[in-house]
């Protein structure tokens, strides 16, 4: 079957060949005719002078074939083109890689696994579909207006607040608490954003520096932590010293810049006038009840009172000014004309001072030696920008370092209040707990109340709440805080204690424990607490380092 087939199609192929072959030689024959008339036609005609018959067109073009390249010639057109695109597509590579994040030659794998771009086509869509493909993203916790405090670390925000440009905003309490183990990173913030940085703003920052520290030149022991900042800075520390010496500082508890309310009568009332700091009367009667270990009963308070108003008349008589030894003397030995008001005797008067009297008296002559009997020193003024209150070499138990800190505290507050020209204030106190504890506290808070009204920002560092008695009034003087900075808390019932106090979520206590050095949970406000990453500059690390004793590398001889 197979072999009739191919022998019928063998058969019609010849045919066609030898009709095609016999039409070719009969078109040719039939041109080369043509060809023979038009030759021998071309004759002139004699009487018409024309030439007769068909004359050949010598202008007509032959017609040419097709051009048909051979296989070299289409090897070297396609490579040729193959050339061509390569440089075309390079060329466009070259410039899309002016805006993109890669630059250089792209790498054929990567370009085929789609790392440069979108392999797929893009899917048109609009916003209210594509709402369930949005990823969440974290919000950044602060504006950009403030003092950088470091970076959020969920989502590496910058973190700018400051408590001045923030007021009315986003807090409305302008004090902040610190609050942390010791080496977990309090002093370097502190130093830094509480210090430095509201520095460069033309801001006043007052210190009262507690932690004692080695000087990084090794030539002086026992410097308060903030001397080598000052120092640097231009400024000398005022320092206490019991006993008084060189370079030693006194601060009056009667200075007229204090106010002296010698007709407040805190036995009917728990605190000072409405909208006035602290004063003279406050002050005496915390510092008595603080070595008295207990509160002045009204016998004692009434002869307290009529010894500071004699105090007070007496000096201004004699054109000085009052000093804590003239309520002692006079405590002692009253005026019978004092006791008229109230139809008793100087006796009556002198009876009930005597126990005052006599505290006041070891105080200043044994525990206080230097520091509050005598008038104010010149170098103790709010000239500067920077003031350093150097309190390291006062002890850390006794009433010495709470009565000085709480009468620096009252001194500035009411400084501030008569000042003509409101410049934003930094406090800054480290081991506040010194500040806060017994008769102290309620003092520290009347002062705190008003820092709005004076333009101070109080700035409070502790170590750990239970520092703090559950009854104290500074309890709510720290709830009060509306900026919270929570470091590494090792003990878990300090941790439990902020997670109560500050409403942290469930859980922030074994946060707490786990915190790394520089790291801190903060609060701002009511807004949701985060992570705080605390930054420093490189200049700033070297003026916040405070482990210059543990790094020191000097040595001693064997005897």
């Amino acid at each position: 079957m197979m072999k009739t087939l191919l022998k019928k199609k063998s058969q019609s192929a010849r045919i066609d060949e030898l009709l095609s072959s016999s039409y070719a030689a009969r078109t040719s024959a039939e041109e080369r005719k043509l060809e023979e008339v038009s030759d021998t036609s071309a004759v002139t005609d004699a009487a018409l002078g024309e030439p007769v018959g068909i004359v050949k067109d010598e202008k007509k073009k032959k017609s040419k074939k097709p051009f048909r390249p051979n296989r070299e010639q289409k090897r070297s057109a396609a490579k040729a083109e193959r050339k061509a695109k390569a440089a075309q597509r390079a060329q466009e590579r070259h410039a899309q890689n002016a805006n993109r994040w890669y630059s250089g030659q792209r790498n054929l794998l990567l370009d085929k696994l789609g790392t440069y771009e979108l392999l797929r086509p893009e899917i048109r869509s609009t916003t209210r579909q594509m709402e369930a493909g949005q990823l969440a993203v974290s919000q950044s916790p602060t504006g950009m207006n403030g003092l950088l405090m470091g970076t959020e670390t969920e989502g590496d925000w910058p973190v700018c607040h400051d408590t001045f440009t923030s007021y009315g905003v986003s807090i409305t309490s302008p004090n902040t608490a610190v609050l942390g183990d010791v080496g977990a990173g309090k002093s370097s913030f502190m130093k830094t954003w509480c210090v430095l940085r509201p520095l460069m703003l033309g801001r006043r920052v007052v210190i009262l520096d507690k932690k004692s520290q080695t000087d990084h030149s090794g030539q002086e022991i026992g410097v308060g932590e903030y001397t080598p900042l000052a120092r640097r800075l231009g400024v000398e520390p005022i320092r206490f010293v019991i006993g008084g010496g060189e370079k030693a500082t006194c601060i009056n508890i009667l200075d007229p810049a204090i106010t002296a309310a010698v007709n407040y009568n805190p036995d009917k009332a728990a605190a000072t006038p409405e909208g006035n700091p602290a004063n003279q009367a406050m002050l005496l009667r915390s510092i008595i009840a603080e070595v008295l270990g207990r509160p002045l009963n009204p016998k004692e308070g009434k002869a307290l009172r009529v010894a500071h108003k004699r105090a007070l008349y007496q000096a201004k008589e004699a054109d000085r000014v009052a000093v804590i030894s003239d309520i002692i003397d006079l405590l002692k030995h009253p005026h019978e004309e004092d006791a008229e008001d109230f139809g008793g005797t100087a006796e009556d008067l002198r009876l009930w001072g005597l126990d005052p009297a006599f505290e006041l008296e070891r105080m200043v002559e044994d525990d206080l030696a230097g520091l509050f009997d005598g008038p104010t020193t010149q170098n103790v003024s709010l000239t500067g920008g920077l003031m350093v209150f150097d309190l390291s070499a006062l002890p850390e138990s006794g009433p010495a370092l709470s009565v000085v800190m709480t009468i620096i505290n009252t001194w500035l507050a009411n400084m501030l209040r008569h000042q003509k020209r409101i410049v934003p204030t930094h406090l800054v106190v480290e081991e506040a707990w010194h500040l806060v504890r017994g008769s102290f506290a309620e003092v520290t808070r009347q002062n705190t109340k008003l820092s709005r009204g004076l333009g101070l920002s109080s700035n409070f560092a502790f170590h750990h709440l239970s520092d703090i008695p559950a009854d104290s009034p500074a309890i709510s003087m720290i709830k009060e805080c509306d900026t919270i900075l929570c470091y590494r808390q090792a003990r878990s019932d300090d941790g439990q204690m902020m997670e109560r106090l500050f409403d942290f979520p469930a859980g922030t206590a074994q946060v707490l424990q786990v915190l790394q050095t520089g790291v801190a949970l903060c609060k701002i406000g009511t807004k949701k607490p985060f992570v705080l990453n605390h930054l420093r500059s490189d200049l700033e690390k070297v003026l916040t380092d405070t482990d210059a004793g543990m790094t020191s590398t000097a040595t001693t001889t064997l005897v």
